[in-house]
């Protein structure tokens, strides 16, 4: 579990990386190649996301049902 904490951290930086790029994508005229930069670093860092809760185990409570 000792690196749980910083995978789930950088996925969220990655995440919070990429929704940056798409506001400043949208708000800002020139620099409108943030929105599909952006929109990859985000839909990348879901798809982290959920690798990352796959990978946890079953609670044994969960398997007993």
């Amino acid at each position: 579990m000792g690196r749980d904490p910083l995978v789930y951290g950088a996925i969220v930086g990655v995440l919070t990386v990429g929704i940056a790029a798409l506001l400043a994508g949208e708000f800002f005229h020139g620099v409108g190649y943030l929105v599909p930069v952006g929109g990859a670093l985000a839909l990348l860092a879901v798809g982290g996301l959920t690798a990352a809760i796959a990978r946890e185990p079953v609670p044994e409570s969960a398997s007993d049902h």
